[in-house]
């Protein structure tokens, strides 16, 4: 199953620059901006069964506007 076809990534609070899913050491994803570097917190998951609820919610969170930049001042 290919998570990101199935879930609205929108372009970056910041920048407006395209978002992507990324999923770090198999057991987590965040959504980062590939323009500005800008990202989501990542959320972890346990299970195979827990994989696509932490992909949906670190993508509400980015389409929330919930990110780290590294801005002085962030």
């Amino acid at each position: 199953m290919d998570i990101e076809k199935e879930l609205e990534i929108c372009d970056c609070p910041l920048c407006d620059g395209g978002g992507i899913l990324e999923e770090e050491c198999g057991c987590g994803y965040y959504v980062m901006c590939w323009q500005c570097g800008c990202r989501s917190v990542t959320i972890d998951f346990h299970s195979e069964e827990e994989r696509l609820e932490a992909a949906k919610k670190t993508v509400m969170l980015w389409n929330t506007g919930k990110v780290i930049s590294s801005e002085p001042g962030e």
